[in-house]
């Protein structure tokens, strides 16, 4: 099968954590969260496409230097799509120190800030569980 690399963002406010549901417009299984995560786009560092990604599906800003990348093994994902495909993916995790701007939903995402220890009990994509345990557990490392 063949893998597609990601990248995703971990934000922490207090004791809450940046989820986005997916929502109709999308290829996620409608209803289920994750981070807010994609592909790269032709010729993107990992960093560019975490900003990226994080503004389309959230509408926070952060920058390169905001961005901490976790040094978290999440092995890959076998996710089912919308389609009823299945496709594997490889996720690069950045923790984001620093944002601005107001939380955007779309037809494809809600981004919803959810207390940690409720999120981890949701209908989680992949290893979304394990990268907000191990990411909450490193964050303050990175304040």
């Amino acid at each position: 099968m063949k893998v597609i690399p990601t990248v995703g963002v971990l934000i922490f406010k207090n004791d809450t954590v940046l989820l986005v549901q997916h929502g109709e417009g999308g290829n996620h299984i409608k209803g289920t969260y994750g981070l807010p995560a994609g592909r790269f786009e032709l010729n993107e560092t990992a960093r560019e496409a975490a900003i990226r990604e994080l503004e389309e599906e959230t509408g926070l800003v952060s920058s390169e230097n905001d961005l901490v990348e976790l040094p978290i093994a999440i092995p890959p994902a076998d996710l089912l799509r919308k389609d009823g495909t299945t496709k594997r993916f490889t996720i690069t995790i950045f923790y984001c120190k620093k944002y601005t701007g107001t939380l955007r939903s779309s037809d494809e995402t809600t981004p919803q800030w959810i207390p940690v220890k409720e999120a981890v009990t949701l209908n989680l994509e992949g290893h979304t569980k394990q990268m907000i345990e191990e990411g909450f557990a490193l964050a303050n490392n990175y304040e």
